[in-house]
């Protein structure tokens, strides 16, 4: 067994005056993916991580996309070697909910335009011709 070091993001806005890291050693004996390996830091070490645990498992969803040793990187379908350091991190593209969880947002069209939701609150909106 090597132990995997993991850099956590963490950050929950109703508890947290600012963002900060957390380190985590994770047992490994063969190669997991990013998503797995987040889970077991969940079951075994820390119930308090938040992160998207979409089933997919095909990199077509991409609802787990974070930043991965700083490149963006769907968790569910990159695979870390044991013994390995990782930094993760949410997509810092989008606005952090809590933790890895970014609000990448949700697209609504209705008969007066299309309008894009991030935390309830709508960021954009555009007429129906621009949907393609």
């Amino acid at each position: 067994m090597a132990i995997t070091k993991v850099k956590a993001f963490r950050f929950n806005p109703d508890v947290d005056a600012a963002p900060y890291y957390q380190d985590y050693e994770v047992e490994m004996d063969e190669n997991l993916t990013v998503l797995y390996i987040l889970k077991k830091i969940y079951s075994e070490i820390d119930q308090t991580l938040a992160f998207r645990e979409n089933l997919c498992y095909k990199g077509g969803c991409t609802q787990c996309l974070m930043n991965i040793n700083g490149s963006p990187a769907k968790a569910c379908s990159t695979l870390i070697e044991p013994g390995s350091e990782i930094l993760v991190e949410p997509y810092l593209k989008a606005a952090v909910v809590r933790d890895l969880v970014a609000d990448f947002g949700t697209t609504v069209t209705t008969a007066d335009g299309v309008f894009t939701l991030e935390r309830g609150v709508v960021v954009k909106k555009g007429a129906m011709e621009e949907e393609h």
